[in-house]
């Protein structure tokens, strides 16, 4: 739930509107920045959607850690964040 708490408050640090407008329009980070935020994008939100909007069921399960270790990309994003706002 942080990560996609993240992603939905940190557009306008980049000029964008959605995280994924930045994952995919911003150009000061280069190709490794747009690559590592494309896996945020699109990885970290599936999963925290898949238990943020799932109503309760029967039988639920918690997400381990490999499905939510985004730490790389995350500390991709916060140094990018810290060197355009310093």
């Amino acid at each position: 739930m942080l990560t996609r708490g993240l992603l939905d408050h940190v557009p306008p640090l980049f000029g964008k509107n959605t995280f994924s407008e930045v994952a995919n329009n911003y150009s000061g980070g280069g190709k490794s920045f747009r690559e590592a935020m494309h896996h945020l994008e699109n990885g970290a939100r599936k999963v925290a959607n898949a238990h943020l909007h799932m109503p309760i069921r029967k039988s639920e399960t918690l997400p381990v850690a490999q499905q939510v270790n985004c730490s790389s990309q995350l500390d991709f994003l916060l140094a990018e964040i810290i060197r355009i706002k310093p």
